[in-house]
Order: structure tokens, then sequence, then C-alpha cells
């Protein structure tokens, strides 16, 4: 079994390994494609990632590759499973040499983990972002400050004074306010197993 001292070294291997499998199926994945396998946003990466990512940002389709690459590690793990073990403990210390860090290679990882792709390592990768996530998630926090001064400007011009005498009774309670927006949030969110125990419950299944 290989031991990976450095992350460089782990990704060369799970890339290397992901890209020989697309050849062997006819579809060589191109250098923009072999790269992105490298990405992440705090951890060692490569020096042009930059640029790369850029380029994929341009031209291709994350969805797509997502599911290519995906499709290439269900391959892999379902061709070595029970016929090539140290194939397989080869990858499993790569991933767990990976997963001490954010690499953008474990959320592909994960998704063919979840979608049941072969054997995959028993690790359990962080839960790290696909590219330019941050940023996502940072328009949408400006979005959503955005919207609560939208909302509260458009209240205090519909209904004057009678708008804040709401607002202020949310914000003196707004511990049971929380609790109510929660509770309605949890509802909803767990609706389908709450009918489904409340059918047990009634005997109706």
């Amino acid at each position: 079994m290989k031991e990976f001292a450095t992350d460089k070294q782990a990704l060369d291997y799970v890339a290397g390994r992901i890209a020989a499998e697309a050849k062997r199926e006819g579809s060589p994945l191109s250098d923009v494609e072999r790269k992105m396998l490298y990405f992440s946003e705090t951890d060692w990466t490569l020096p042009d990632m930059a640029k790369v990512s850029a380029e994929f940002d341009r031209d291709y389709n994350q969805d797509e590759y997502e599911q290519k690459v995906v499709g290439l590690i269900g391959k892999i793990t379902a061709h070595h499973h029970g016929n090539n073990l140290n194939e397989e403990e080869n990858w499993d210390e790569a991933v767990a040499r990976l997963s001490e860090g954010d690499h953008y290679v474990l959320v592909l990882v994960n998704l063919g983990r979840s979608n049941g792709s072969g054997f995959l390592p028993t690790v359990d990768p962080p839960a790290v972002r696909p590219p330019h996530d941050r940023l996502k998630l940072l328009l949408t926090a400006v979005a959503v400050i955005i919207g609560f001064a939208v909302f509260g400007a458009l209240g205090n011009w519909l209904f004057g004074p009678k708008f804040w005498a709401v607002t202020g009774w949310v914000l003196e309670n707004r511990f049971r306010f929380e609790l109510i927006v929660l509770t309605a949030v949890l509802i909803w969110v767990f609706r389908d197993k709450l009918k489904s125990a409340l059918k047990t419950l009634l005997g109706r299944e």
C-alpha cells in the first residue's frame, strides 16, 4: 500500500486514476478538467489554478462535469472492488489523506458514495464546497440584508407607525417569534415523515 506524505501526492494519484479511467472509456479528460480535480480554496493546489478555474467557469458546465467524474469514480471502484485489493487500499489511503483538508475532489467522492457508486472509503470527508460557493454564500447574505432593508422601507411606506409597532413587538418577543418560525420550518421540512408517523399512529398503515 502506498503512503501519501503530501496532498500533492494523494491528488496526483486520485486524479491519475480518474484520468486513466476516462481515457479507457474513450472520453479522455481535457487539461482543464483534469486540473480542476486539484481545486482547493484553502489547501495546496496547482500554481495556475486561478486561471484554470476561470477557464472552467467560462467554458464548462459544472453539473455535467461533476456527473462525468462521479461516473468515472463509480467505474473505478466497481471495477477494482474485490479484484485488486492493493488499488483499493491505495485509493482509500489517498482519500484519507485528502480528508484532512479542503479539496474539491472530495465533493465528487462524496457524491459517488451517496449515489452508491461501488466501493468507496469509509472515512467521512469534510463538508467541502464546490468552486466559488463561498462567493455565492456571500451574495446570498447580501441579498438577504438588502431584502430586509427593502421590506422595512416598504412596510414603513404602507403602514407607517403600525408597521413599527408590530416590528417592535417582534423584537421584544423575538425568542417566541424565532421559536414559532423554527417550528414552522421544521414542520415543513419534515412534513412527509410527520404525515407517515401520524398515519401509523392512527393505524392507517
